[in-house]
């Protein structure tokens, strides 16, 4: 028994030291290592604000257009004729309300305010957006682009 604790006794001290060896640092915590981000990770979606100006586009309502005058005229289609010639204007009214309906639609559209910023890119090349969303940004702030809006950086 002396024989065994003179080797156990080093053995498990042996044991309790080597947990207390310091491993190497990695940045980021367990797993992969993680650096900075590559330099031109934002070289195309970054850049110089050139301009910032409001325009105006043309609000689109066809599709409310289109579906009242499909409805409208189906409705109106349904009155002319017997049997199969009822369910034929039916679906002819429907289809010609429809089209007329669309064509009001698009001309009866209001005028919306959007905001267009032009931007002088990292790559060289020059980006234009277009977003309802008032940018708070001004000529020679540095900007990301990121999901269709300017954001600045």
């Amino acid at each position: 028994m002396n024989a065994s604790r003179r080797i156990a006794i080093p053995a498990l001290a042996l044991l309790a030291l080597a947990g207390c060896a310091n491993q190497p640092y990695r940045q980021g915590g367990y797993g992969y290592e993680q650096g900075p981000p590559p330099r031109n990770y934002c070289y195309d979606r970054c850049g110089v604000v050139r301009d910032v100006e409001q325009v105006y586009v043309q609000k689109n309502d066809a599709t409310l257009g289109t579906v009242l005058g499909a409805v409208i005229g189906g409705a109106l289609g349904n009155q002319v004729g017997h049997g199969r010639g009822r369910t034929a204007a039916t679906i002819g009214g429907a289809v010609v309300g429809g089209a007329i309906g669309n064509s009001v639609g698009s001309n009866n559209g209001n005028q919306v305010p959007v905001w267009r910023i032009l931007i002088q890119l990292d790559n060289g090349r020059l980006g234009s957006v277009t977003q309802r969303e008032y940018p708070d940004v001004r000529s020679g702030d540095y900007v990301e682009i990121r999901d269709g809006r300017v954001y600045r950086r």
